[in-house]
């Protein structure tokens, strides 16, 4: 029996690479040209392509391709799941529809679909290419409201605003770091405002995997989320991530619900699909939906619930059929610590006895000792990463507690 190549487009986690070795498949990794170091260098499992000009990619497919068989195509960040869509699509592979990978890269386009849903699934939103757009929509609705970009990710750029003065201060705050961000986490795509609907309520998100006929597999699993703002935070940011979710059974079926009628208004297929919920008074509502598994999924779904993500990912990508039946319930927390106020990165307090909790299984810490730092919503990136997991439910809470109560960024003033 042959071994599967599986193409990884644009960027890939050394994690996903290592599993399919570990499981027997061949890989290479399809990288962009202008983010790459060294792009004329020759190193074994890369092949490197401009994706501004897809016509040359698919001649670098091409030739991969006939020297070494693709039998499916992987993507894991936002950025590249249109390429990824294309050449899938050009090799005669499983592919996510070039409409619904467009839908799942802009925002705007997504609120359009979703709109036309069978169902209420999504705020009202508008395009915003200047103050008086935010005057128009402020008029019709009320605070607070909530200013986006429509294509980028990880809460980058997210506001919220309490007032008309306080969403035109933040407007004015984006645009001043709209094209640094973007040229940093989104090159060759044009900035795109949306304003929205502010949803009340509590943040959870469950991740399906949808087959080529168009059907969701749903995870059981619901994750709950604690944001920025949730714990005092004057910024966006999803602090954490946890398994199992506190909801009752019937919410939780009413957010699996959703999120099937969410997929088929994009037009999902060969994809997994990782949707963001606000539970609201009147329902869960769909933030948005990606066309790839959430972050950190791989790791919490294993550990909580014996699911393998990462396997249910190739078998879409092949044509399979996904399994995701969980074999345990167990406790797990994914941690993104930002700073409280921006400033001169100094410390993760009581790092030393975080390290030593039982339930810690993972963490890593970005900034050197005198970076600067700042929020999500000012475009940058968390200073932390911290999961626990544990079998035992007490000793995980006691353990979350202290990393709630005790650890956090501290940053001094930049002089």
């Amino acid at each position: 029996m042959l071994t599967p190549h599986i193409l990884l487009v644009g960027n890939s986690f050394s994690e996903l690479r290592n599993y399919l070795i570990d499981h027997g498949y061949a890989y290479t990794t399809l990288k962009e040209k202008s983010l790459t170091k060294f792009p004329d260098k020759v190193l074994k499992h890369r092949v490197v392509a401009d994706f501004s000009d897809m016509q040359s990619t698919f001649k670098a497919v091409d030739d991969l391709n006939a020297h070494l068989p693709i039998d499916g195509v992987l993507v894991t960040y936002e950025r590249f799941i249109e390429p990824a869509a294309q050449i899938a699509q050009h090799l005669g592979l499983p592919a996510l529809p070039l409409d619904a990978a467009e839908a799942c890269t802009d925002k705007f386009i997504m609120r359009q679909k979703f709109a036309a849903a069978s169902e209420k699934i999504s705020p009202d939103f508008a395009v915003v290419s200047s103050e008086q757009d935010l005057l128009d929509f402020a008029k019709n609705h009320n605070f607070p409201l909530i200013l986006k970009p429509a294509n980028l990710s990880k809460s980058l750029l997210v506001s919220k605003a309490n007032s008309l003065v306080e969403l035109l201060q933040n407007y004015r705050k984006t645009m001043d770091n709209i094209d640094r961000v973007y040229a940093t986490y989104a090159p060759h795509t044009s900035p795109k405002l949306l304003v929205e609907e502010f949803m009340v309520g509590t943040v959870h998100s469950v991740d399906a995997f949808v087959d080529s006929e168009g059907q969701p597999h749903v995870l059981d699993a619901v994750v709950d989320y604690q944001t920025g703002h949730d714990i005092g935070y004057d910024d966006n940011f999803h602090y954490s991530r946890l398994l199992p979710s506190q909801l009752s059974a019937d919410i939780q079926q009413a957010i699996r619900h959703t999120a099937v009628v969410g997929c088929k208004a994009l037009n999902i297929r060969n994809s997994p699909a990782h949707v963001e919920i606000i539970l609201t008074s009147e329902g869960p509502r769909i933030v948005e939906i990606g066309a790839r598994n959430g972050g950190y999924r791989d790791r919490m779904h294993r550990m909580a619930n014996g699911i393998d993500i990462d396997a249910n990912a190739i078998r879409l990508s092949l044509g399979q059929t996904p399994h995701i039946e969980a074999d345990r319930i167990e406790s797990v927390g994914v941690f993104e610590l930002f700073p409280k106020q921006p400033g001169i990165f100094t410390a993760i307090t009581h790092e030393d006895q975080l390290r030593e909790l039982p339930s810690l299984t993972y963490l890593r810490i970005m900034p050197e000792v005198g970076d600067f730092v700042g929020s999500s919503s000012d475009g940058y990136k968390m200073c932390a990463v911290v999961i626990l997991h544990n079998k035992d439910r007490e000793q995980f809470m006691r353990d979350m507690t202290f990393l709630n109560e005790q650890v956090a960024v501290a940053t001094k003033v930049q002089e």
